[in-house]
């Protein structure tokens, strides 16, 4: 009896694999909810108020009602913004309460991305929630150089001028 009990109960792999089914429909429903521009949506997957969401620029660095703010007029068009995960390239580890993640994302205003987040599971809403989420750049080691250049040029306000 003990055996057959024992073996009806979930193991902890498929625990897991149910907790990450899970935690990409929040994230693809996130995603979603961006790219037709519900707030409601996108804001409540964030665990908190002070949930922390880091852009792609120096300066993007928000908690989830600062990043309300910010985005506010974005969210008033009919796609604030767009980024399609990639198939398959999702990954997700989790222990517990919580869950970290990585992803590829295509954007037709940016080409390719990536995201990183941290999850944590909301007993409350008996759902994950968003804690930490970053967006940044997959830059091709063979555009860095240039693109460094770049960026000191605009950080120090000169032009770069190629002395042969």
């Amino acid at each position: 009896m003990l055996g057959l009990l024992t073996a009806c109960q979930p193991t902890e792999e498929a625990e897991s694999i149910a907790n990450h089914t899970d935690i990409h429909m929040v994230m693809d429903a996130w995603h979603h909810a961006a790219s037709v521009a519900d707030s409601t949506t996108y804001f409540g997957t964030m665990a908190s108020e002070e949930s922390i969401f880091i852009g792609t620029d120096e300066t993007e660095r928000w908690t989830t009602s600062e990043f309300k703010s910010w985005s506010r007029r974005y969210f008033q068009r009919a796609s604030a913004w767009t980024f399609i995960p990639v198939p398959g390239e999702r990954h997700i580890r989790s222990l517990g309460d919580v869950a970290w993640l990585d992803e590829k994302l295509d954007s037709e205003h940016m080409g390719r991305c990536r995201g990183t987040a941290i999850l944590i599971f909301d007993h409350g809403r008996n759902s994950w929630k968003i804690d930490h989420y970053t967006l940044s750049f997959a830059v091709p080691n063979e555009a860095v150089d240039g693109l460094l250049d770049d960026i000191e040029m605009l950080d120090t306000g000169s032009t770069k001028i190629d002395v042969p």
